[in-house]
């Protein structure tokens, strides 16, 4: 072989590794997960709630479990996911 031949095919050897190398790096990055937004925070937290809510008040009709969001709301002048919140904290105090 001619030393032009193998100087050839230790750069091409190089610029291949350095492409795979760039690659790896660069690649692994995309796959890590955003941190979350206040947004979906919140909306994380709010699912929560209604599922809390949903179990606690499995047993109580549709119209009673409005009755009783609607009480906390009118009570208190917060929203409907924290009227939920409240109505679950205080079945929770109620029933130790």
């Amino acid at each position: 072989m001619d030393t032009v031949q193998i100087v050839l095919g230790l750069l091409l050897l190089l610029l291949v590794g350095g492409v795979a190398y760039y690659l790896l790096q660069h690649g692994s990055q995309s796959l890590r997960p955003a941190p979350a937004t206040p947004q979906q925070t919140d909306l994380r937290r709010q699912s929560e709630i209604q599922r809390d809510f949903q179990r606690v008040f499995s047993m109580t009709s549709a119209q009673g479990k409005e009755g009783l969001i609607k009480r906390w709301m009118d009570r208190t002048g917060c929203d409907r996911t924290e009227a939920m919140r409240l109505a679950t904290e205080e079945w929770r105090r109620d029933n130790r």
